[in-house]
Protein backbone atom coordinates (compact mmCIF):
# COMPACT_ATOMS: atom_id res chain seq x y z
CA UNK A 1 0.00 0.00 0.00
CA UNK A 2 1.31 3.47 -0.99
CA UNK A 3 2.11 6.04 1.83
CA UNK A 4 -1.21 8.69 1.03
CA UNK A 5 1.52 11.83 0.13
CA UNK A 6 3.31 9.59 -2.90
CA UNK A 7 1.10 9.72 -5.43
CA UNK A 8 1.76 12.47 -7.25
CA UNK A 9 5.07 11.61 -8.21
CA UNK A 10 7.91 12.36 -11.55
CA UNK A 11 6.31 9.00 -12.86
CA UNK A 12 2.72 9.71 -12.98
CA UNK A 13 3.92 13.20 -14.19
CA UNK A 14 5.44 11.68 -17.18
CA UNK A 15 2.29 9.68 -17.74
CA UNK A 16 0.14 12.23 -18.15
CA UNK A 17 2.68 14.77 -20.34
CA UNK A 18 3.09 11.79 -22.86
CA UNK A 19 -0.80 11.32 -22.78
CA UNK A 20 -1.39 15.28 -23.32
CA UNK A 21 1.23 15.18 -25.88
CA UNK A 22 -0.58 12.23 -27.81
CA UNK A 23 -4.37 13.80 -27.42
CA UNK A 24 -2.88 17.17 -29.18
CA UNK A 25 -1.00 15.45 -31.83
CA UNK A 26 -4.56 13.26 -32.24
CA UNK A 27 -6.48 16.41 -32.43
CA UNK A 28 -4.22 18.32 -34.91
CA UNK A 29 -3.51 15.02 -37.05
CA UNK A 30 -7.99 14.26 -37.52
CA UNK A 31 -7.93 18.07 -38.33
CA UNK A 32 -10.27 19.12 -35.58
CA UNK A 33 -8.42 21.79 -34.62
CA UNK A 34 -5.03 23.75 -35.38
CA UNK A 35 -3.24 22.14 -32.33
CA UNK A 36 0.43 22.93 -32.69
CA UNK A 37 0.21 26.45 -30.59
CA UNK A 38 -1.05 23.78 -27.55
CA UNK A 39 2.45 22.90 -27.54
CA UNK A 40 4.11 26.28 -26.97
CA UNK A 41 2.53 25.80 -22.80
CA UNK A 42 5.75 22.70 -22.76
CA UNK A 43 6.92 24.62 -19.81
CA UNK A 44 4.03 23.55 -17.73
CA UNK A 45 5.22 19.64 -18.37
CA UNK A 46 8.71 21.09 -16.78
CA UNK A 47 7.50 22.80 -13.91
CA UNK A 48 5.07 19.73 -12.80
CA UNK A 49 8.07 17.93 -12.95
CA UNK A 50 9.78 20.64 -10.67
CA UNK A 51 6.87 20.58 -8.23
CA UNK A 52 6.60 16.34 -8.26
CA UNK A 53 10.21 16.27 -7.31
CA UNK A 54 9.53 18.56 -4.23
CA UNK A 55 6.75 16.91 -3.39
CA UNK A 56 8.39 13.78 -3.49
CA UNK A 57 11.83 15.05 -2.08
CA UNK A 58 11.39 17.89 -0.03
CA UNK A 59 11.05 21.35 -0.40
CA UNK A 60 15.03 21.88 -0.68
CA UNK A 61 15.10 19.22 -3.65
CA UNK A 62 17.59 20.50 -5.99
CA UNK A 63 16.54 18.24 -9.08
CA UNK A 64 13.13 19.68 -8.14
CA UNK A 65 14.35 23.51 -8.35
CA UNK A 66 16.68 22.33 -11.61
CA UNK A 67 13.36 21.13 -13.35
CA UNK A 68 11.14 24.57 -12.28
CA UNK A 69 13.87 26.79 -13.15
CA UNK A 70 14.26 24.97 -16.97
CA UNK A 71 10.55 25.64 -16.42
CA UNK A 72 10.82 29.97 -15.44
CA UNK A 73 13.60 29.70 -18.40
CA UNK A 74 11.31 28.13 -20.86
CA UNK A 75 8.32 30.35 -19.93
CA UNK A 76 10.28 33.44 -20.46
CA UNK A 77 11.62 32.28 -24.23
CA UNK A 78 7.99 31.21 -24.97
CA UNK A 79 5.80 33.87 -23.58
CA UNK A 80 8.31 37.22 -22.24
CA UNK A 81 9.46 39.88 -24.34
CA UNK A 82 12.93 39.62 -26.56
CA UNK A 83 15.78 39.72 -24.93
CA UNK A 84 14.14 39.30 -20.90
CA UNK A 85 16.23 35.73 -20.44
CA UNK A 86 19.18 37.08 -22.17
CA UNK A 87 19.23 39.90 -19.40
CA UNK A 88 18.29 37.89 -16.12
CA UNK A 89 19.98 34.57 -16.70
CA UNK A 90 22.18 35.70 -13.94
CA UNK A 91 19.02 35.63 -11.55
CA UNK A 92 19.29 31.48 -11.62
CA UNK A 93 22.64 31.25 -10.94
CA UNK A 94 21.18 33.26 -7.68
CA UNK A 95 18.37 30.55 -7.26
CA UNK A 96 20.52 27.66 -7.81
CA UNK A 97 23.41 28.92 -5.04
CA UNK A 98 20.76 29.78 -2.36
CA UNK A 99 18.96 26.10 -2.56
CA UNK A 100 22.88 24.55 -2.33
CA UNK A 101 23.59 27.04 0.25
CA UNK A 102 19.98 25.90 2.30
CA UNK A 103 20.85 22.24 1.51
CA UNK A 104 23.89 23.00 3.82
CA UNK A 105 22.45 25.03 6.32
CA UNK A 106 19.62 22.46 6.85
CA UNK A 107 20.51 18.90 5.65
CA UNK A 108 17.86 16.20 5.62
CA UNK A 109 18.07 13.42 7.91
CA UNK A 110 20.47 9.89 5.85
CA UNK A 111 17.83 7.25 4.83
CA UNK A 112 17.98 3.96 6.30
CA UNK A 113 17.74 1.41 3.03
CA UNK A 114 15.38 -0.89 3.38
CA UNK A 115 11.47 -1.60 3.41
CA UNK A 116 9.87 2.07 3.40
CA UNK A 117 7.84 1.04 6.71
CA UNK A 118 11.14 0.69 8.58
CA UNK A 119 9.78 -2.71 9.88
CA UNK A 120 11.17 -5.96 8.94
CA UNK A 121 7.85 -8.40 7.61
CA UNK A 122 7.71 -11.04 10.29
CA UNK A 123 8.67 -14.45 9.37
CA UNK A 124 6.07 -17.55 9.41
CA UNK A 125 7.09 -19.69 12.88
CA UNK A 126 9.05 -22.63 12.28
CA UNK A 127 6.83 -26.00 13.36
CA UNK A 128 7.96 -29.19 13.33
CA UNK A 129 4.19 -30.14 13.90
CA UNK A 130 2.98 -32.44 10.50
CA UNK A 131 -0.22 -30.83 11.04
CA UNK A 132 0.78 -26.97 10.80
CA UNK A 133 3.42 -27.36 8.62
CA UNK A 134 2.53 -27.18 5.33
CA UNK A 135 5.72 -27.37 3.75
CA UNK A 136 6.69 -31.22 5.21
CA UNK A 137 6.38 -34.20 2.46
CA UNK A 138 3.94 -36.56 4.20
CA UNK A 139 4.55 -40.17 3.53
Amino acid sequence: MRAPGRLFTPKLVLGLTVIAVGLILLVDSLHWMDAWHLLTWWPLALAAFGLARLAQDGPLSLRGHVWLGLSVAGFISQFGPWGLLERWWPIFLVWGGAIVSLRVLFPRPKRLPGPESGMPSPRPPDSCDPVTDSTQVNR
